[in-house]
């Protein structure tokens, strides 16, 4: 009996080269959307900083919580520069109140401090320094 051995190494190239087609073309195809760069984001829109209110002036038609908290702020030894702010609250017994906002300075820095007005007992009180 014969063993017909020629054809074979032509077949084992064959496969070897038909292995190596393979291989090489499923590295040059992508492998989906992950691979693929994502595209540039559209910057986020720039809005425009709110500027900060400017104090008013500490003898400018002040409310009576606003007067209030000012003279506090000077018994306490403070500089008040002005009013920023103010807001209607209620206390803990839930009576109407304010929170007045004011800019001081104090030992040659310009801060901003919480003084609450109960409107009741007509008492301002300096909350932070």
């Amino acid at each position: 009996m014969q063993v017909q051995t020629q054809g074979f190494p032509m077949r084992r190239a064959g496969l070897a080269l038909a292995a190596l087609l393979l291989v090489s073309g499923c590295a040059m195809a992508p492998l989906g959307p992950s691979t693929r760069p994502a595209p540039p984001a559209a910057p986020a829109p720039v809005t425009p900083a709110v500027p900060m209110p400017e104090p008013t002036s500490p003898d400018a038609e002040a409310s009576g919580a606003e007067q209030a908290c000012i003279a506090a702020g000077r018994e306490r030894g403070l500089d008040v520069l002005g009013v920023v702010g103010s807001r209607a609250v209620s206390d803990t017994n839930g009576a109407a109140a304010r929170d007045v906002m004011l800019r001081v300075q104090r030992s040659g820095s310009e801060l901003e401090v919480r003084c609450n007005y109960v409107e009741e007992t007509r008492m301002a009180r300096i909350m932070l320094i």
